[in-house]
């Protein structure tokens, strides 16, 4: 039975799939005095998550996430590379990615993490980002239920690296072999496997209206059903 719990933050915890939404887009901009309709709003939008998406895109985001100005900066740049952006869209887009209250969990992570609480299983979030996701957290109310938070941006370092997990594991007072790894991409947070952290990966189809499956990791360390 694992003795900790490391997990993954987008896809995982908390919702990736809804966070950028042309409304968001132009109540941004209008904090930056640019008026979008929101037709415009969701033109620009498609185009730059397009833009991201693409091989070039990811291509130019490869090593971002080590820190927090690189990431800033090569979002920024690929926003406002779309025809008809300017910095000022480009920015906004960018305040929409990092808004912590726009990332919400899943509607099984509070239960989750509840219960691993209650149970004494003390959990550690390792997640590749560009800026403070503890935020969110917070803004769920959910802050008192991770112990530690492992962020590529704080330490120079993405996963899959080893060394990720390995702190996390140190954080949390556990050896790597006594801990679990949760996520949804094999290879980014398979890489804990390479610390001796056994992975559990959730299946890549995902809604942030549908319970993400976490109960599955309650059965696996042992703690499924704690009042």
């Amino acid at each position: 039975m694992s003795r900790a719990v490391l997990f993954d933050f987008s896809g995982t915890l908390f919702d990736d799939t809804s966070v950028l939404t042309g409304a968001r887009l132009a109540a941004r901009c209008a904090r930056r005095d640019v008026r979008l309709t929101m037709a415009t709003a969701n033109a620009f939008l498609a185009a730059m998550q397009s833009t991201v998406d693409s091989p070039a895109g990811r291509s130019a985001l490869r090593g971002a996430d080590g820190d927090s100005g690189t990431h800033r900066a090569r979002w920024t740049a690929l926003a406002e590379s779309v025809p008809g952006a300017g910095p000022a869209i480009a920015a906004a887009y960018y305040d929409c990615v990092t808004d912590v209250r726009a990332w919400l969990p899943y509607p099984d992570t509070a239960a989750t993490l509840g219960a691993l609480r209650r149970a004494g299983v003390p959990v550690a979030v390792v997640s590749n980002t560009g800026w403070d996701i503890s935020g969110s957290f917070s803004e769920a109310g959910l802050a008192g239920l991770v112990d530690a938070f492992v962020l590529s941006c704080d330490l120079g370092l993405e996963k899959p690296d080893p060394r990720l997990f390995e702190t996390a594991c140190q954080k949390l007072g556990v050896q790597p072999a006594d801990a679990l790894m949760v996520g949804d991409d094999p290879v980014r947070d398979g890489g804990a496997a390479a610390a001796g952290v056994p992975v559990y990966l959730l299946p890549r189809d995902r809604a942030g209206d549908r319970p993400r499956g976490l109960s599955a990791v309650l059965r696996l360390v042992g703690v499924e059903g704690v009042a």
